[in-house]
């Protein structure tokens, strides 16, 4: 539907077919992928790309691309996951994985973090969880969030205002209740019967 290929393109893994992406007011389009994660931006991926060689400390550093204190860890963590730093990360789920690459996204500190279906692969206690976690990002850690996902209920708990796309299209923007309450957004992933 166009979501994976608009964060493709924020991100600079694709060239963007127009618009503009900005970082803090500062343009970005056309820049290569490491200058925009300098400029704020950073994002994660559907795939588990979570290398299982490094212990979850290891692994939350080298994300953040700064030094972690043991306090910076347990932030990291605190709420989302519960893994102690030493464990390795060959021993985790993919879930558990998936919510380490979001924790460790948001350890370095970004201007915006762009979180592609993150959801993909949890449990349902576990997309609780997250959702609960983001709603929190803001504040906790000063980024903006644009979040790509599926699970409506994480959805939900998580965002303040949504913009659904259909074929690339935008058909829907405006608060979650609203949006969802519209016709065309049932219609669209929920089904012709549900739309009635």
């Amino acid at each position: 539907a166009g979501k994976s290929s608009l964060v493709d393109a924020i991100s600079g893994f694709v060239p963007a077919g127009g618009g503009v992406v900005e970082v803090g007011g500062v343009a970005v389009a056309g820049t290569a992928v490491h200058r925009r994660a300098r400029a704020g931006l950073r994002r994660t991926f559907q795939q588990d790309r979570v290398p299982v060689g490094l212990s979850v400390r290891e692994y939350l550093r080298f994300a953040a691309r700064r030094p972690l204190s043991d306090a910076d860890l347990a932030e990291g963590l605190a709420g989302l996951v519960a893994v102690a730093p030493s464990d390795p990360i060959a021993a985790l789920d993919v879930g558990t994985r998936r919510l380490l690459e979001v924790a460790g996204t948001l350890l370095a500190r970004p201007a915006v973090a762009v979180l592609d279906e993150p959801a993909a692969g949890l449990g349902h206690t576990e997309s609780e969880r997250l959702g609960a976690w983001l709603k929190h990002v803001p504040a906790r850690y000063g980024a903006a969030v644009l979040l790509i996902e599926h699970d409506l209920d994480l959805v939900r708990a998580a965002c303040t205002g949504v913009t659904v796309l259909d074929f690339g299209r935008v058909i829907a923007d405006g608060p979650p209740a609203e949006v969802f309450a519209e016709p065309r957004v049932q219609h669209a992933y929920l089904g012709e019967e549900a739309a009635v």
